[in-house]
């Protein structure tokens, strides 16, 4: 269930993440609100949040909508805790990743690759000038 609270923090970090192309504040809460859409906060020491993830979960199949941290906190760790947290938060039967990454996000796209996520093809000039690449991770839940 999710609070309206996590909608303003998401909100903020969004602007902060992706301040080329945030998500309004009612994209947020319309994502918060299906109920397919399973979503997670990191909080600092401090209890701030720092970072959060929103994905999507149908039958077999799940889709990182979007994942960040904010900027003074990137290279510390949280990114890797968020992406623990989406595979431990999809339904057991998810047996496929999907994401999008712009091409220059080298640090996403590491982070991805080590989770065994591999490359499946690219958007050209999804963002504009810059091109998506499009990602899968296969889950054995052998």
């Amino acid at each position: 269930m999710w609070e309206n609270k996590d909608a303003l923090y998401i909100k903020k970090m969004e602007d902060i993440c992706f301040a080329k192309e945030p998500w309004s504040l009612e994209a947020v809460k319309s994502a918060l609100q299906r109920q397919d859409v399973v979503y997670k906060l990191v909080y600092d020491e401090t209890k701030a949040p720092i970072g959060y993830f929103i994905a999507a979960a149908l039958f077999e199949e799940a889709e990182l909508y979007r994942i960040g941290v904010i900027p003074e906190k990137r290279g510390m760790g949280y990114g890797k805790k968020l992406m623990d947290d989406l595979l431990k938060n999809c339904p057991q039967k998810t047996e496929k990743i999907f994401l999008e990454v712009r091409e220059s996000n080298t640090a996403a796209i590491r982070l991805y690759e080590s989770y065994g996520f591999k490359e499946t093809g690219r958007r050209k000039n999804y963002y504009g000038n810059e091109s998506a690449l499009n990602y899968m991770l296969k889950i054995d839940n052998g």
